[in-house]
């Protein structure tokens, strides 16, 4: 399985559009058909954004209806139901063979897609379809996990470690297990067990500082 984090710019495209000009974050949690459940982030941490983009968004000849579920004066929850004339970046990412892992954030004119496809050939194809539609993609970074998006990237020990280590309260505050206790529990001794443990947590802590950072 081939993991891509890309950022998509679309000219005339009505997210990217409004997002350039007014400052706001939209972390784009579902999508059900013409329907987007999402969150409104105020980047000046005032209400007048918020109030200024979904008044935008009803004045779009792309949408047909906006509803606000909550709000506080740094976010909005909205459920708007689009109406777009061609495919749309998330659409274009689906006929292509492949998916893409919600949030789907779009901040400053651009849309941030974490992509997963099946194989390298499935990825180029979405890569290449959203390339012909959109003004620009760019890859932000790509790695393969052949044990797909529930194992990232751990060896079978590592998985067992961290299994074992979270089960009986070793990140808990205060810690309710020591190192040794869980070589005990593995049967491994106790250097074994802290390296295992310190791999998987390197692989994790690297994996999250490349989608969020």
């Amino acid at each position: 399985m081939i993991e891509a984090k890309l950022e998509i710019t679309a000219e005339g495209y009505y997210s990217c559009d409004l997002t350039r000009k007014i400052p706001v974050r939209v972390d784009l949690i579902s999508i059900n058909g013409p329907l987007g459940f999402g969150i409104i982030q105020s980047l000046t941490s005032e209400e007048k954004p918020l109030s200024k983009y979904v008044k935008a968004l009803k004045q779009s000849g792309s949408i047909v209806d906006v509803r606000v579920t909550h709000a506080t004066p740094e976010q909005y929850w909205t459920e708007v139901t689009h109406k777009l004339k061609s495919k749309s970046i998330h659409e274009t990412i689906l006929e292509s063979g492949c998916m893409s892992r919600f949030p789907i954030v779009i901040q400053g004119g651009t849309q941030i897609h974490h992509v997963l496809a099946p194989d390298q050939d499935a990825f180029r194809l979405a890569f290449d379809n959203l390339r012909s539609r959109f003004s620009k993609v760019r890859v932000l970074n790509i790695r393969r996990s052949p044990r797909g998006p529930l194992g990232p990237g751990l060896t079978h020990k590592q998985l067992d470690a961290l299994k074992v280590a979270v089960s009986n309260g070793y990140y808990d505050i205060p810690r309710r297990s020591e190192i040794k206790n869980l070589a005990q529990k593995l049967r491994v001794k106790r250097v074994a067990m802290q390296e295992r443990l310190r791999r998987a947590e390197r692989t994790i802590m690297q994996q999250f500082a490349a989608e969020y950072f």
